[in-house]
C-alpha cells in the first residue's frame, strides 16, 4: 500500500512538474557542459554525434533513479547508439573520481554510459530533484523535459524518442 502510495505521488509530481522550470525549456538549445567518464576522459555534450540524445540527471540517494535504471537500459538495448545517445550524469559533490563512478555504475547495473559533471551544470539545466530527463533531437534542441518519474517511465521515453527518430530527429 505504501509502495502504491509513493508511485501515485510520484506520478502526480511528474506530470505537475513534466514542463521544467526555470530558464530551459522545451525548444531551447541545449547548453553544453563538460562531463568526465569512467575512463577519466572529458567531453563535451556536443561531441555527442546520434540523432537523439537522452540525458538522465540522477543522485546516488535517489531511490526513484534506481527504479528507472531497468527501464533506461531497455532503452540502451532498443535503440542503436546511432539513433540514441544515453548520458547518464551524476554531480561532483557525490562522485569525486572516475574508479568511484565506475564503482557505482556496475553497483547499479547500469548499462549506458554514466558521466559526471560540475554544479554549474546542475543549476544551467535547473535540476532540483531527481531524476530529470532531457530529450534532445540531432540539433541539441531541447524536445522535452521530464522530472521524476511514472508508472511507465520506459514507455513515456520510448514514445518520445521513437517520434523523434520517425520525424528524423527534428
Amino acid at each position: 500500500m505504501v509502495k502504491k502510495n509513493l508511485l501515485l505521488i510520484l506520478f502526480i509530481f511528474f506530470l505537475l512538474s513534466k514542463e521544467g522550470q526555470g530558464a530551459l525549456k522545451k525548444g531551447d538549445p541545449a547548453p553544453d557542459f563538460k562531463i568526465r567518464g569512467t575512463d577519466n576522459n572529458v567531453l563535451n555534450l556536443y561531441q555527442f554525434k546520434s540523432k537523439v540524445i537522452l540525458i538522465e540527471f540522477l543522485s546516488k540517494k535517489c531511490f526513484a533513479c534506481d527504479m528507472v535504471i531497468p527501464d533506461i537500459n531497455r532503452l540502451r538495448e532498443k535503440f542503436s547508439q546511432d539513433q540514441l545517445a544515453i548520458v547518464g550524469v551524476l554531480f561532483d559533490d557525490e562522485i569525486d573520481n572516475a574508479s568511484n563512478l565506475y564503482a557505482f555504475s556496475k553497483e547499479r547495473g547500469i548499462n549506458y554510459a554514466i558521466y559526471v559533471t560540475d554544479m554549474k551544470t546542475k543549476k544551467l539545466y535547473n535540476v532540483f530533484g531527481f531524476p530529470n530527463f532531457y530529450i534532445l533531437n540531432e540539433k541539441k534542441q531541447i524536445i522535452q523535459i521530464y522530472r521524476g518519474i511514472t508508472k511507465d517511465t520506459f514507455g513515456l521515453l520510448n514514445r518520445e524518442i521513437e517520434k523523434l527518430l520517425n520525424k528524423g530527429g527534428k
